[in-house]
């Protein structure tokens, strides 16, 4: 094509419909002009913290799950950071060695616009104690909370199976003779359960290793608790005899489970 063409092509383009165009930019400076001049207000924004160390080495300390960045700047502008998801602050640790590790935060770890300031990072930095991890099995214990129903009485609580695998730092790990599950309320309890067993171990900063184990809670009433009405009377004897009682009545200690299993032609009296 020639030269003077792809100016003439240019200019044209520049200068097709321009007031239109000049009215567009006039009121995007303008807008712009009005958010930035605008009352700033602040706002505070948290962004998750993630750590990467090496497969065989854990942080042994308490290290914030996220880290808070103080804004200011337009309400317009504020908004469209609050309302974004962050990806989280990744801390590289994948290279060091067993020891401490102070990582600091910096205004850049988060992205803000023009006009939005970072006025404060809390925290500013974390220490970091990388740790080798450490496996061991150790007892779990149950704890029953509140009074079975008048009536009824436990026979026996178990934990199955009695130990869990634990993973975590080494000095963690070390330091933990028992878990305990937690507590299971019996208020309503009136037949023998067997649930999985719930284990909140985030404040030691371990995990288990496996599925949680089951709490198994046996349970019987202290006298009769169900009437059967009718069962059948069966007469052991050589001899020739007269029944006038056909049928009678059995009081009887059950659950409803068991209770539910019964067949009452099965079920007879022996004289």
């Amino acid at each position: 094509m020639p030269r003077g063409n792809l100016s003439d092509s240019t200019l044209q383009f520049f200068t097709h419909n321009l007031g239109t165009k000049f009215i567009s930019v006039f009121i995007a400076v303008v807008l712009w002009l009005i958010v930035l001049g605008s009352r700033n207000v602040e706002a505070t924004k948290e962004i998750p913290l993630e750590i990467a160390a090496p497969a065989d080495m854990v942080p042994s300390n308490d290290v914030p799950e996220r880290i808070s960045f103080r804004l200011s700047g337009p309400k317009a502008f504020l908004r469209t950071v609050l309302d974004r998801k962050e990806d989280p602050i990744r801390v590289n640790l994948l290279g060091a060695k067993p020891g401490l590790v102070t990582y600091r935060f910096f205004s850049d770890n988060i992205r803000v616009p023009i006009g939005v300031k970072v006025m404060s990072i809390n925290p500013t930095a974390v220490l970091i104690k990388l740790e080798s991890v450490r496996k061991r099995e150790i007892p779990v214990k149950a704890e029953l909370r509140g009074a079975l129903p008048e009536g009824y009485r436990i026979v026996r609580t178990e934990v199955r199976p009695p130990t869990v695998r634990i993973r975590g730092a080494e000095s963690r790990v070390e330091a933990m003779g028992e878990v305990q599950l937690q507590p299971f309320d019996v208020s309503n309890l009136r037949q023998t359960t067997e649930q999985e067993g719930l284990i909140d171990l985030t404040r030691y900063n371990v995990q288990i290793e496996g599925s949680a184990p089951k709490l198994y809670i046996e349970v019987e009433p202290l006298s009769a608790n169900f009437k059967i009405k009718n069962v059948d009377l069966r007469v052991v004897t050589p001899y020739s005899y007269e029944l006038r009682e056909k049928t009678v009545s059995v009081l009887v200690r059950a659950d409803d489970k068991s209770l539910k299993s019964l067949s009452h032609s099965k079920m007879y009296g022996v004289v």
